[in-house]
């Protein structure tokens, strides 16, 4: 198995302040563990601090809400796939400069949607901040964004995608094209339902890789 790519909803609020600070940052990024130990029960009086400090004028309480914190995390193998068939871009996560959240392809109007890397990088986040940085973050209105056209991309676009990725890249994505298209059609499905999710609860977005198994809450496709 190799690195995690990992998209994790986070509420406005919470976002807002994540991004400026990389203590709650990690402590959401590992929301089970936080809520387990007791850490975010205590994190009260240092968010008074913060949001003193900051300017920010947000309800503290409600930003430590039990509530807020196990809102699961999707976690894919292929991200490194799925971000080509849907950008036709092979930069590495850390290089990706991907200047827009959607656009068209200019020589056949191809979408492309940049969901799985992101455009925006949270500021300290590389290097030694976790070992495969940066964390990167879209705001509400940008997952609404992602969500309005990955729900555009039909099974047969896809297929379509996968079909000509393996004959145009094949020695990029040597490997990962060893699976089949309907397990990628799965994982965009995924993808395409947890951004629905977050638009219709307008949460902002963390994009990160890593694994975070039993630190983290899972969030699961429904059947």
């Amino acid at each position: 198995m190799g690195i995690e790519g990992n998209f994790k909803q986070i509420p406005a609020p919470l976002l807002e302040i994540a991004k400026q600070d990389l203590y709650v940052l990690n402590l959401y990024l590992h929301a089970k563990e936080a809520l387990e130990t007791g850490a975010v029960q205590h994190l009260s009086a240092y968010l008074k601090k913060l949001l003193k400090k900051k300017g920010i004028n947000h309800n503290q309480d409600a930003l430590i809400a039990e509530e807020q914190w196990r809102i699961g995390r999707l976690e894919i193998d292929s991200w490194h796939a799925i971000h080509y068939l849907l950008t036709e871009d092979i930069s590495s996560w850390e290089e990706c400069q991907i200047p827009f959240i959607v656009g068209r392809k200019k020589q056949n109007n191809r979408l492309l949607i940049n969901a799985v890397m992101g455009r925006t990088s949270i500021e300290g986040t590389k290097g030694s901040f976790k070992d495969f940085g940066p964390v990167k973050y879209l705001v509400p209105s940008e997952t609404q964004q992602i969500s309005e056209a990955l729900l555009q991309i039909s099974e047969k676009e896809f297929t379509r995608r996968y079909e000509e990725a393996c004959v145009l890249n094949p020695d990029v994505y040597r490997t990962l094209w060893d699976e089949e298209v309907d397990e990628y059609w799965y994982i965009f499905q995924c993808i395409s339902e947890y951004y629905r999710i977050a638009a219709e609860e307008t949460r902002g977005m963390l994009l990160y890789l890593g694994c975070f198994y039993g630190v983290d809450f899972m969030w699961e496709m429904p059947e």
